[in-house]
């Protein structure tokens, strides 16, 4: 598998190994059983992905092999780490590839590999679980524990709609964790959208939502808001700090909403306009991916917009 995406996942899979165990749709009654345990199988010149172990009451073993590019030979690998696995540790041995995106695809992984003699006949059958990011469903990721939320943007989501889930993965970063949290699952997640988009396109992206990740603590520590910000003076952007925030916050706004509930009415443009309250716009921002119309996200006509918790 290819750096820097290697190393990333490796790590997100170590700071939240319950997430991926509930992203690989693998049912835990106990998170306090799950830990990661050494994958180095070093006696057999081997190194494995990452290797989940669940203290049940019957012990086992989920291994997770993390695959960017072309491997013809992953699923044999796998069977090997498998079985070089039970015999180390005695226990069950689960296997779940995960494939990053589509260049690591190939026609042999079908959750079945089938060792034959000369003759034809079988003499082993492997059977493992493969996972293909750009398939799963983003709503479903977006659910996942906080380790997984770096796939969002490069599973089953258009780039239209990217923006968004950038804004719903920074509110949770802002809700659930702490600066230094945020600040990596921040950066994890704009190295694995480099799986999916071109460089520029990953700026542009991120540059368009910029105005949503001020709400991050801590994020202002963070090299991607860094180059957010040596952009914006490339540009020559002039205008006050708090001006310009609203200015893209309204922009993201009426970008998400058009997507997610079509075109504004004239009075609700010019409600959005009209607004300068960074909190109020950032308030906006959040609900837009719940509510179903613009009537239901905005008051009625010769209303305000509603003021910010």
């Amino acid at each position: 598998m290819s750096k820097p995406f290697d190393a990333t996942t490796r790590q997100l899979i170590e700071l939240g190994p319950t997430d991926w165990l509930k992203y690989l749709g693998i049912p835990v009654a106990d998170p306090r059983r799950v830990t990661v345990i050494d994958s180095n199988l070093s006696t057999f010149t081997a190194d494995a992905d990452k290797v989940i172990r669940i203290e049940d009451p019957s012990p086992w073993i989920e291994l997770v092999e993390l695959q960017a590019g072309r491997d013809v030979r992953l699923d044999k690998r796998s069977h090997g780490y498998s079985t070089l696995l039970e015999l180390r540790h005695q226990v069950p041995v689960r296997t779940s590839l995960v494939l990053l995106r589509p260049a690591a695809d190939g026609p042999e992984l079908t959750g079945k590999l089938e060792l034959r003699h000369p003759g034809g006949e079988v003499y082993d059958t492997f059977l493992y679980d493969v996972v293909r990011v750009w398939e799963q469903p983003v709503e479903e990721v977006l659910a996942c524990g906080l380790t997984v939320l770096p796939l969002a943007p490069v599973s089953r989501v258009e780039i239209a709609d990217v923006p968004g889930v950038l804004l719903a993965i920074s509110r949770r970063l802002e809700r659930e964790t702490t600066s230094e949290q945020a600040i990596a699952l921040w950066g994890a997640t704009k190295i694995l959208m480099g799986l999916r988009y071109e460089e520029e396109q990953v700026d542009t992206i991120i540059q368009g939502v910029s105005a949503m990740l001020y709400g991050i603590r801590g994020i202002e520590e963070s090299s991607v808001y860094q180059g957010i910000l040596r952009r914006g003076e490339a540009d020559g952007k002039a205008k006050g700090e708090a001006k310009g925030h609203a200015d893209e916050a309204r922009e993201a706004l009426l970008r998400v909403g058009r997507r997610k509930l079509g075109p504004p009415s004239e009075d609700i443009e010019a409600q959005i306009a009209a607004t300068s309250d960074l909190n109020r716009l950032r308030e906006l921002l959040d609900r837009v991916l719940d509510v179903t119309s613009w009537d239901e996200l905005i008051p009625p006509s010769g209303s305000s917009l509603p003021e910010s918790d």
